[in-house]
């Protein structure tokens, strides 16, 4: 893995300065993605700026009924809301199903929404791209079969 600068600023303004200054920095929230592609060498930010501590958490009714709920606000919390839980349960059903609880602990509603695909086959930037998702799930389950960690029968990628 490569060596990155770690910044946590403390406020939105010096976050997005942060970016603005360094073309090759990522933004850090739950770091269920991040992480995983920064490990396997997909991702090789210069930079990582950390705005869990910024207060983007929150989950508001708004005036007109709706809820806006903020990026950082972890999966587990989104789901559990009351709010969500009674007008949007397939959300939170959704939530619910997407991840273990160690991971909806940790992911954000931001970074679901900007991850990169979980599949193993973009993962390998050497492979030709396939024809459709039925090609990239056999080609998922070949690598899988085929890449492994040493110490253990888990897939290279999966968090």
């Amino acid at each position: 893995m490569k060596d990155f600068a770690y910044l946590r600023p403390t406020d939105t303004a010096g976050a997005i300065a942060a970016i603005a200054e360094r073309p090759n920095a990522k933004f850090l929230g739950g770091g269920t993605n991040l992480v995983d592609l920064i490990r396997e060498e997909v991702e090789a930010p210069d930079t990582v700026v950390d705005v869990t501590g910024l207060g983007l958490d929150a989950i508001v009714e708004t005036a007109s009924g709706g809820l806006r709920i903020g990026a950082g606000a972890r999966n587990s919390h989104v789901a559990a809301h009351p709010i969500v839980r009674e007008r949007y349960p397939v959300v939170s059903q959704a939530l619910l199903s997407g991840a273990s609880g160690q991971l909806r602990n940790m992911a954000t509603i931001g970074g679901n929404l900007l991850q990169r695909t979980r599949c193993l086959y973009f993962y390998d930037g050497e492979s030709p791209t396939p024809s459709s998702t039925s090609e990239c799930r056999r080609r998922t389950c070949r690598t899988q079969s085929k890449r492994k960690l040493s110490n253990s029968s888990k897939p290279v990628g999966f968090g």
